[in-house]
């Protein structure tokens, strides 16, 4: 049994929920860190290294506490990555195609000169 009272564990699972539902619900970040959501995303892997090396010593407290502090790492990351795609501050969930309010909009192709340019192109003679 854990030395916690169950009001504290209680406590910590809804911190827990909080967390990941801010983490991907919430409102995002003002700017993506990419840098900083790779670097932690890497103390999450370790953190959880950490609490698998503590359940191989019989430490459960230990090896629960570096789990809630990995799962709040990787919340951390999830939410410093999340991009503002719109004036308005919310991402609709394009997915992230790059077109951004100051690309400027696809021109069509221009075949005919495509076709021009083509017919000055030769076959390729192979290296020997």
């Amino acid at each position: 049994m854990s030395a916690l009272p169950l009001e504290i564990k209680a406590i910590v699972a809804v911190a827990l929920v909080l967390s990941v539902a801010r983490a991907f619900l919430g409102v995002p970040a003002r700017r993506a860190h990419d840098r900083l959501a790779r670097t932690l995303v890497g103390l999450a892997i370790c953190l959880y290294i950490l609490a698998g090396e503590a359940l191989l010593e019989n430490q459960d407290g230990m090896a629960g506490a570096f789990v809630i502090c990995g799962v709040e790492a990787l919340c951390l990351a999830a939410w410093v990555n999340r991009r503002r795609d719109d004036d308005d501050g919310w991402d609709d969930g394009g997915g992230g195609g790059g077109e951004g309010p100051d690309d400027d909009p696809p021109m069509p192709i221009d075949w005919d000169a495509f076709d021009r340019a083509r017919d000055s192109w030769r076959p390729r003679e192979p290296v020997a």
